[in-house]
């Protein structure tokens, strides 16, 4: 495996070029040496006649597009390289010994000879101090590659991290580390990394894999930090936004709820938003979504739930558990008399807050935003979870702008967390 990139390799190869062509080339002053005195680069007639030979061939090699002729002449170039390299004495001679023989293994691919190129370079005295750190960074970059493969991960570390301090913008750099720190337990340090690669794959082609979102969430939930996880929700989704990955991050979402979270905002409110983006995908989740509506006081919402998921095809008609859920609902709505006496006879705060949610549950988001409106003017209400389902309520209406006016004023905790995810689906369609 090549683990540079050709583009890296071939930023390193123009490096040399300079000192070749001042030479002027090994084909010229083959009866003399080159003098010292005067910067004149220092080689001996037997060693220039070689390097020319074998530059010459890797250059033959370069251009040729038949396989035979390329590999005829890199075995051209290696023979005469050998012979060079014998005879390479001074650090002149040994600096485009080892430039040619980088140029060599990059085209054949032999990583370890390209290793051993490098290593010439970077400690050769003849190699220009401003190239030394393209030659350290691709040297380090490419040990920390091979470490990495070996799962040797504290190695890895060292080298890609070295790698990155001599310049290297490799975007395996922040991967091998990612995957390094990951397999050493420093999730924090991992997470770092992968949204460095994220930010600059996307800087480039507008887009990084799926894989690399779905590599950092975990780590992010086993960090414990639900914001940052809701946020990268938001980004993996926004990017990826098909049925699955709703599925898979509401699930994700739910599994972090905190102790003392809101019980019944973290089922009900997660449901919606997978009702909202058309993401439910099964019975069981239709079931449940309408078992916890009518648990909580929400058998309105509990009806219209089993009816959407029986006309899906997701509801089998005269499943038993939902027959159950449907008969306590039906009775609780019939017992509940008139929503607007309810909402006259509403004095405090909480109360409209409670009235607002059950005509939000019955499909008339417009009086629940009027009554959330006068619950917020009165106070005595968690603010957050008012304005959350405000937002619900508008999004419903497909009042996008307002919807996210209300998301945004969710300010803090769990609720803030689920308006995140909530704001993400205001721009993206529903799914089907």
């Amino acid at each position: 495996m090549t683990f540079v990139s050709k583009l890296a390799m071939a930023a390193v190869l123009t490096l040399g070029t300079t000192g070749l062509v001042a030479t002027p080339a090994f084909a010229q002053k083959a009866d003399k040496k080159a003098k010292n005195e005067n910067g004149d680069i220092k080689v001996s007639p037997e060693f220039r006649k070689a390097a020319a030979a074998a530059e010459t061939a890797i250059a033959a090699a370069a251009a040729a597009t038949d396989a035979k002729i390329k590999a005829d002449n890199q075995a051209l170039a290696d023979t005469s390289l050998i012979a060079a390299e014998g005879i390479a004495k001074n650090d002149d001679e040994k600096y485009y010994a080892a430039f040619l023989r980088l140029r060599l293994e990059f085209a054949r691919k032999n990583d370890d000879a390209q290793l051993k190129a490098l290593n010439v370079l970077i400690n050769n005295p003849k190699t220009p101090p401003e190239n030394v750190k393209l030659y350290g960074a691709v040297f380090n970059y490419q040990m920390g590659a091979r470490a990495s493969q070996a799962k040797q991960h504290d190695e890895a570390i060292k080298y890609m991290l070295k790698a990155r301090e001599l310049g290297s913008t490799e975007i395996d750099v922040p991967i091998v580390l990612a995957n390094a720190y990951s397999a050493t337990g420093k999730n924090a340090e991992a997470i770092v990394e992968v949204d460095r690669a994220i930010t600059t794959a996307k800087a480039k082609s507008g887009k990084a894999p799926e894989a690399w979102y779905q590599f950092a969430i975990p780590r992010v939930n086993a960090v414990g930090d639900r914001a940052a996880m809701a946020s990268w929700l938001s980004r993996f989704i926004t990017d990826y936004p098909t049925l699955k990955n709703w599925q898979w991050g509401v699930q994700v979402f739910r599994s972090t709820a905190p102790a003392g979270a809101n019980v019944k905002s973290e089922r009900i409110d997660t449901y919606r938003l997978l009702r909202a983006t058309n993401a439910l995908p099964n019975r069981g989740e239709y079931a449940d979504y309408a078992f916890a509506a009518q648990q909580f006081g929400l058998p309105w919402e509990a009806l219209s739930v089993i009816a959407e998921g029986e006309k899906a095809g997701k509801l089998p008609k005269g499943d038993p558990d939902v027959a159950k859920t449907f008969k306590a609902s039906s009775a609780q709505v019939s017992g509940s008399g008139s929503l607007e006496a309810l909402a006259k006879a509403a004095k405090t705060g909480e109360d409209l807050s409670q009235t607002a949610d059950a005509f939000l549950a019955s499909g008339n988001q417009t009086r629940a935003i009027e009554l959330y409106d006068q619950a917020l003017a009165k106070g005595g209400v968690n603010a957050d979870e008012v304005n959350l389902h405000r937002g619900i309520a508008y999004q419903q209406l497909g009042q996008k702008d307002q919807a996210r006016t209300a998301f945004a004023a969710v300010k803090a905790g769990p609720l803030a967390n689920l308006a995140t995810l909530y704001t993400t689906s205001l721009d993206l369609p529903p799914l089907s």
